[in-house]
Formats: structure tokens, sequence, C-alpha cells
């Protein structure tokens, strides 16, 4: 009674259905775990490639200001000892010398004369540039003279037209009374009108003529006055020209050479000799083109004279080599003696040692941990309340110091502590409380 009664073929087809049921659903379960697998793939790498950005917080650390000192090594060469103040002895005017004051190897003082000339053609030049001025001055004296009395004739006319309008106006104001009680006729009124007008008309024509007198004898005084200022430019450059007659040292110092010619006629700026003053001397080397670049001005050097040692300093190289005869090049160097040298002879042979890269002014920072852990390529510049990573470029170790060719500048506050924490990072907050100066 209880089985079935559907048919074979359907009872069959409804025991599959059942068996791939469950079939369907594992299939299912093992699609969504796949998914979920990737999708935890896929954030793992997006994680992993992809990072969020790192803060890191520096509380405790030493930095250091960068600073400047020098940084030492000698190069030797040969050089000349040279006064740096030389003066040729040379006459303003030419002539003939009369007297000379010095000798070679004298030591005199600024305004010693040295030697006199004489021209008889500079004193001629004087002399008559004398008479044109006097005669200037006369002629001004002249003509102010004749002015003054051409100018009271003038205001004579000037005050004899007005004394004749005061007469015509007066007639005038006689006349209209005169008119208005009948007693004259028209015309004789017109008359006295008439007379007004001219008189006006010549007053303005005496003062205009004085005017025109005042103005053409100020025009003679002005160009009087200008030959007596030409004649007087004259006589004090002739009288300059004797004054140079005689010639003086224009500094302390010593007469190294002189070179009179027998007959004793010079011409001007003819060298006669020169001066120089030895207490300010220099010495010119000449160092290989190559090894210039080894040091720059204000590089200290020692210079040897026989056996004494004198301290100096490199105040100026050439801006280019020059050619010797037997083909070398070299550059020439001026050093400056730090101290008084007044017992060197001029044109003495030196050794000067130039302290090598000494770099004057040079950047630096102290030896730290950062040396090591930022492989020397790179340190963190203290920034407000962050440190960022910067480039550099190091130079000479010395002494607890190291010298700094690039990226940073002076004052800057640079970490020296480890960098072993974040040197991945470009950029670090710090606890400005925590810093460390050295």
């Amino acid at each position: 009674m209880s089985e079935s009664i559907l048919p074979e073929r359907l009872r069959n087809q409804q025991q599959q259905q059942k068996r791939r049921l469950p079939n369907k659903m594992r299939q299912l379960s093992l699609g969504v775990f796949t998914l979920a697998v990737i999708g935890l793939v896929a954030f793992g790498a997006y994680y992993f490639f992809f990072p969020k950005k790192e803060h890191f917080v520096l509380n405790f650390y030493t930095y250091a200001k960068v600073g400047m000192q020098d940084f030492l090594e000698t190069l030797s060469a040969k050089g000349t000892v040279k006064p740096e103040k030389v003066s040729v002895i040379t006459p303003k005017v030419g002539g003939t010398i009369e007297e000379i004051y010095v000798q070679e190897g004298q030591d005199v003082r600024a305004g010693d004369p040295l030697l006199r000339l004489y021209s008889a053609d500079i004193v001629a030049e004087k002399n008559a540039a004398e008479t044109e001025l006097s005669e200037a001055k006369a002629q001004l004296a002249q003509q102010l003279i004749t002015n003054e009395r051409e100018l009271d004739n003038q205001r004579l006319n000037v005050t004899a037209a007005k004394q004749k309008l005061a007469d015509a106006e007066s007639n005038l104001e006689l006349q209209k009374v005169l008119y208005d009680y009948g007693a004259i006729p028209r015309v004789e009124l017109d008359k006295a009108e008439q007379a007004v007008e001219t008189a006006r008309l010549q007053v303005t024509q005496s003062e205009w003529e004085l005017e025109l007198m005042t103005r053409k004898q100020d025009a003679q005084i002005a160009a009087i006055n200008k030959n007596i200022s030409i004649a007087e430019e004259k006589v004090a450059k002739a009288q300059e020209k004797i004054d140079n007659f005689l010639v003086t040292a224009e500094f302390d110092g010593r007469i190294l050479s002189l070179k009179i010619p027998n007959n004793r006629v010079v011409t001007a700026h003819q060298e006669l000799g020169q001066l120089a003053d030895l207490t300010k001397q220099v010495v010119e080397l000449q160092v290989p083109p190559g090894q210039t670049e080894r040091f720059g001005v204000g590089s200290q050097v020692t210079i040897s004279v026989g056996q004494s040692e004198y301290l100096g300093e490199v105040t100026y190289i050439a801006p280019q080599a020059t050619q010797a005869s037997d083909g070398s090049a070299s550059v020439m160097v001026r050093v400056d003696f730090l101290e008084e040298v007044s017992n060197l002879r001029p044109n003495s042979s030196v050794t000067a040692n130039i302290h090598l890269h000494l770099h004057k002014d040079s950047l630096y920072l102290p030896r730290g941990a950062y040396l090591t852990s930022g492989g020397q390529l790179f340190v963190y510049v203290i920034e407000g309340n962050k440190a960022t990573k910067r480039e550099v470029q190091l130079g000479l170790f010395q002494g607890n110091s190291v010298q700094v060719l690039r990226g940073l500048e002076l004052g800057e506050e640079v970490i020296i502590s480890t960098y072993d924490a974040f040197r991945h990072l470009d950029e670090i907050q710090i606890l400005p409380e925590g810093g460390h100066a050295l």
C-alpha cells in the first residue's frame, strides 16, 4: 500500500537529482573560497607593493650646526722677493738736471728732494702768462670806469625823461580844468594829452636804453673776466711746471737705481731710476698650471730665505699661464708677507711652501655615527619639527671634523647621531626637546 505508484523512470530521475544537489553546493562553496583567497592575495600584494607612508618620530638625538674652519697639505715652489710698491723716478717736465741730492741705496722719506731741473722755456712761458694776466686786469679796471660813466649819463637821461613826464601830466591836469571851464578849446586839451603820451614813450625809451647798456656792459665785463681766468690758468700751469723742477720722493723708501744721462738733459716722464718701499714686500712664485687648482687666494705659506722663515699668504693667482723660453708653462702666484721684512733685499731668491688644500672658511661638521649609517652620502637637516634627508658631498677629514663640499649651508643644523632606524625615510618628525647640541 505504501509503495510509490510512480513509474520506475520517474523514480530514477528523482534519485539522480537528489544526488546532484550536494555536488553543486560543494562546487559553490569551493568557488567562494577561491575568490576569497584571491582577494586576500591581491590585498597582500597591494599592501606589500604599495605600503602606507611610514611616520617616524625621533625623540632623542644629537645635532650640530654647520660650521666653518680650514682644512690642510704643502707644495714647494721657488720665487723672488719683490717690493709691492715701486715708483719710477721721473720728472714731470723736461729740462736740464742741475742738482742730484741722492744716490743708489739711500733711504729717503716722502717729500725728500731727489733732484732739481731748470727750463728757460718754462720760465719764459710763466712770464708771458703773467704779462697777459696783468693786461687783462688793467683792461677790466678801465672798462669798469667807462661803464660807470656811461651808466651815469644814461641814468640822467632816464631822470630827465621822467621829469618831462611829470611836467606833462601836471600840465594835462591844468588843461582839463581850463577846458571844463570853457577857457580853452578842445585842441589844446588834445595837445596836452599828446604831450603826456610822448613823455611816457621817452621814459620807456630811456629805461630800455639803460637796460640795453647794462646788458652790453655785463657782456663786456664777462668777456674780460674770462680772459683773466684764462690768463690765471696759464700762470698756474706755468707755476706748476716750475714747481715740478724739484723731483721729490713719493713715499718712504729706498733708492734702488739711478739712471742719469751724461748731458743731464731729460724729457718729461723719462725714467731716471726706481724708488721702492721695502717695508711691504711680496714673493712672486712660478707654479705649474696643474698645481694651482690645489690652493687658492688666502692659502698660508711658509717662506724660507736662507736660515730664516717667514709667514705669508697667497693673495693673487694669475688668470693665465705664461710660456718660458724652454717651452715650460707656469702660473704667477703672489704671496704677501704677514710680517715686516724690510731687511730682505729685493729680487732675493726664496723657497715657499704653500699649505695645499688649506681651504679657507670651508664648511664642516663634527664626526659622528651619521657618517657610518649615512654612508657619507646624505644627512638629515633639521627644519623646525622635522628633519629632511639631503644628499651631501663630504671632503677631507681633519681631527674630529669632516669637510662639507656640497649640499649644506653655514649655520644649518644637522643630526649627527645614528640614522640606522630611519635611513630609508626621506623625512622624519623630531622632538626638539629631545635634541642635544654638540
